[in-house]
């Protein structure tokens, strides 16, 4: 009898042990929201955890009772055992809120799709890059910008700068532990994330600095695996264009990171905006500046940049584009045919999210920037019908900067 009864003390101990570690196995290690498709009725849900099979989101609109799941596709997590689990979900409402439970996780989180139209609406984005050079300096901004409740958040590259090397890991485990607890309200909505590539996603930076490339999905994959792997927009080929209805599209480029500027890229960026010439609102957004604050106008990537994309910018009704890289603050004045020109467009950035500042060129000594600091700094664009403003704040939510002189914006 004492047999037996050893026994089924052991089997009942065994029982909550692989229990335990099945549960820590499907546990959330980190999350991430965007999208692939229309933001006023689509989201894309990505979680990490160390579960090898599918696991289940529980997802429904806000104020009804009913939980939906939603079975995971499971992905690989480059040079993790952790693996990648995404569902994209689409026929939503626009302008709803949807609430989300993450496997492993108690706390219910919310999102907001965009609106159908900005006739009687307005939305408000966050905009910046180069995010972390140290973790506590990303959430350092982070607590600024979700203190104004924006929509979403556009990072225009150098996320975690992880080189796409294995020995960086831990600073991409560290990125998406920050925006799981930094990008998200005190009401536990999460704020949405665009991407674009930036040099320290790359191995070596640029594509043209590993032998043999080869403008294709397998080669990329290969130099900025993390990029691809764990965001999955803008996704392969890189780059790549967001429609919010018929008023907003965010054009994503790829400043010669796994892509070249000319040839491919470019064709599709004409066609891209010749498509999107009736928006309201066209923003190109993109890592390496064309008017830097920091380095060298004349430097090579951003000469590319401004001889073979700003002409094409110019041909259609774009007012701003979001450049990074500098580590600093700028915003030059309209411009247009390499002149100021009020017709002409803004060119705001210049990525100093979370990382050392450097010094900037002299404002009254180079021609085209109209305010610059040496400051860690993002941008909160408004807008509102056929209008913009835009605010910037450093990390400390000090205002530095607004345009026009009189924004929109209020937190």
């Amino acid at each position: 009898m004492r047999i037996y009864k050893h026994f089924w003390i052991a089997t009942i101990a065994l029982v909550f042990v692989l229990s335990a570690i099945a549960q820590a196995q499907q546990a959330t290690h980190a999350f991430y929201l965007t999208w692939t498709d229309d933001p006023t009725s689509s989201i894309s849900i990505d979680w990490h955890s160390d579960a090898t099979a599918s696991t289940t989101l529980k997802f429904r609109k806000k104020g009804t009772e009913a939980w939906r799941d939603f079975e995971s596709t499971v992905l690989p997590y480059p040079f993790s055992e952790r693996k990648v689990h995404r569902v994209g979900i689409g026929g939503l409402s626009a302008a709803t809120t949807y609430e989300l439970m993450f496997p492993g996780l108690e706390s219910v989180y919310h999102f907001h799709t965009m609106p159908g139209d900005l006739n009687t609406s307005s939305i408000k984005i966050a905009i910046g890059g180069d995010t972390m050079h140290r973790k506590e300096w990303f959430e350092q901004t982070n607590g600024i910008v979700t203190s104004y409740e924006p929509d979403f958040v556009i990072i225009g590259g150098d996320m975690a700068y992880e080189n796409g090397v294995a020995e960086n890991l831990q600073r991409i485990y560290d990125w998406f532990d920050a925006y799981t607890k930094t990008l998200v309200t005190a009401e536990n909505r999460i704020l949405p994330c665009i991407v674009a590539a930036g040099n320290h996603e790359v191995v070596g930076g640029y594509h043209s600095r590993n032998p043999g490339y080869e403008q294709t999905n397998s080669f990329r994959n290969r130099i900025a695996p993390y990029f691809y792997s764990l965001f999955s927009f803008p996704g392969q080929p890189g780059y790549n264009v967001l429609d919010f209805g018929k008023y907003l599209s965010l054009v994503i480029l790829d400043t010669e990171h796994s892509n070249p500027v000319e040839g491919v890229q470019t064709e599709w960026l004409k066609q891209t905006l010749e498509e999107r010439k009736d928006f309201l609102h066209v923003l190109p957004i993109y890592h390496v500046p064309a008017f830097p604050s920091v380095r060298d106008y004349n430097g090579t990537t951003q000469t590319l940049v401004r001889d073979t994309w700003v002409p094409i910018f110019e041909q259609y009704p774009i007012r701003l584009a979001f450049e990074n890289h500098d580590h600093a603050y700028k915003r030059t004045f309209p411009i247009r045919n390499g002149k100021i020109d009020q017709t002409g467009i803004t060119y705001v950035g210049d990525g100093s999210w979370g990382t050392e500042p450097r010094p900037i060129h002299s404002v009254d000594d180079t021609w085209y920037l109209k305010v610059a600091q040496s400051v860690n700094a993002f941008t909160l664009l408004t807008i509102e019908g056929s209008q913009y403003s835009l605010i910037s704040l450093d990390w400390e939510g000090n205002v530095i900067d607004s345009y026009p002189q009189n924004p929109l914006i209020g937190k």
